[in-house]
């Protein structure tokens, strides 16, 4: 089956500048080619519905999580809607003035922890975008630049782009070399401060008609022990 995703083209890519020197006519094709790919594999992609679930993890116990309904709207972005989740467990009131006053003092502490959370838990999610799906014209900018160096495997093709939205920053996309598709991407960027290290891991998955999509997402900020975990499941044809 014919796959229509941005894997197909990056591949092609990657083992073409493994292999050696390429013209730059024969690069630019590949280049266009590869926008095209992610162009059809987006259309394709508006034709469905999903259940995203987001958890925040600190310390590796989870802190927080949401679960929407997503979709693409008429502007080409993802409309996300809230879905209900379980209500949480409400504590006995405490009895006396001092213990009341204690419950009191302990509640504002965890609601403003919560509110940071559900910040770094939007600020993660807003850093994911701007990293998924990869950019074409980035890609292109990133090889007129010089900034892509490609490692071939047995079975792999790794394609690391260099400085690909921050300075410092890469994004590593691991291709099936027998060119089917995109199936790893590693992102080592960083939040307001280059000291302040993000990491990002997605394992790419296929529905039953060749679109890949993020299955899987891990993102990591070493330095607060946070991790953001994103799982896109459920994916279903809209009606016609």
């Amino acid at each position: 089956m014919k796959r229509i995703v941005t894997g197909c083209a990056l591949a092609g890519l990657g083992l073409a500048l493994a292999a050696g020197p390429v013209e730059s006519q024969d690069m630019q094709q590949k280049i266009a080619a590869a926008k095209q790919a992610a162009a059809k594999n987006q259309q394709a992609l508006r034709a469905y519905t999903w259940i995203e679930k987001t958890e925040i993890l600190m310390k590796g116990e989870v802190k927080n999580t949401k679960l929407e309904s997503c979709r693409y709207g008429p502007d080409g972005k993802v409309q996300k809607t809230p879905l209900s989740e379980p209500a949480e467990k409400q504590e006995d009131t405490p009895r006396g003035p001092k213990a009341r006053m204690k419950a009191q003092a302990k509640a504002k502490v965890v609601e403003k922890k919560t509110g940071e959370l559900k910040e770094d838990m939007e600020a993660a999610g807003a850093l994911v975008h701007q990293y998924l799906p990869p950019s074409p014209d980035k890609i292109q900018a990133a090889q007129a630049a010089g900034k892509i160096t490609v490692t071939p495997g047995a079975s792999t093709t790794a394609l690391r782009i260099a400085d690909y939205l921050k300075a410092g920053d890469s994004l590593v996309l691991t291709l099936d070399s027998a060119a089917k598709g995109m199936q790893q991407i590693n992102v080592d960027t960083w939040k307001d401060d280059p000291s302040d290290k993000v990491t990002l891991n997605v394992q790419m998955q296929s529905l039953p008609d060749g679109t890949d999509y993020a299955g899987n997402i891990v993102l990591a900020v070493p330095s607060s022990h946070i991790e953001v975990h994103i799982t896109n499941s459920n994916y279903q044809k809209l009606a016609q």
